[in-house]
């Protein structure tokens, strides 16, 4: 009798990444059981829906609990405010890539198709994540480095901009005249809004 073929979880999550990577949500379960030489059965015995199949290739639940994926505490008063900003932001779009078509996936399916624990800590992540960026803003007010009416609203305008650049590349494509790098627009998100807080520079007499 042959032996049974063993199932590498590793395997089938590559293979997912691959086609999810190059079909994008339009991929199907059929196509990455195909092309990881398993069938459909075999797929969702692992991972109970295309949105968990999703979630797990690309990592879209990694560190739940940690909403931003740099220690801001750590930045106060550390270095340039617009600097640490470039690097928060640069992060944070490179994670709304992934997290962008799986919240999406988890809108179009069921209750019962989406993941639970998923589809409840997304919206405290992000609430939470506004608040630790606020908290940042607010300590760098108090140092004298920031002059900021309300750091809630700064911090939101911040995510808010990243989050719909990354929005419109996911489900429209690049929209401006001359493209830009998510790096490219990261920066500018961060030197318009550094125009309107940064404190003016003390003249000497």
């Amino acid at each position: 009798m042959a032996r049974p073929t063993v199932i590498n979880d590793d395997l089938l999550l590559t293979t997912a990444r691959e086609v999810f990577l190059r079909r994008g949500l339009n991929a199907t379960t059929a196509e990455i059981a195909e092309q990881a030489g398993v069938s459909q059965g075999i797929l969702f015995k692992r991972f109970k829906s295309k949105q968990a199949l999703f979630r797990a290739a690309m990592n879209a639940d990694q560190d739940p609990a940690r909403p931003l994926p740099i220690n801001l505490d750590e930045r106060v008063g550390q270095g340039k405010i617009e600097d640490t900003l470039n690097d928060l932001g640069n992060l944070l779009v490179k994670k709304f890539f992934i997290i962008i078509p799986a919240t999406m996936m988890d809108w179009s399916g069921s209750r019962e198709e989406c993941d639970e624990a998923a589809c409840m800590s997304g919206p405290e992540k992000a609430k939470k994540g506004v608040q630790m960026i606020a908290r940042y803003l607010s300590q760098e007010v108090e140092l004298g480095r920031l002059q900021c009416g309300n750091c809630e609203i700064l911090s939101q305008m911040f995510i808010g901009a990243l989050w719909h650049y990354a929005f419109l590349l996911v489900t429209l494509g690049e929209v401006h005249e001359e493209p830009l790098t998510p790096e490219q627009y990261v920066s500018g998100v961060v030197k318009t809004l550094m125009t309107g807080v940064t404190p003016p520079r003390k003249t000497t007499k």
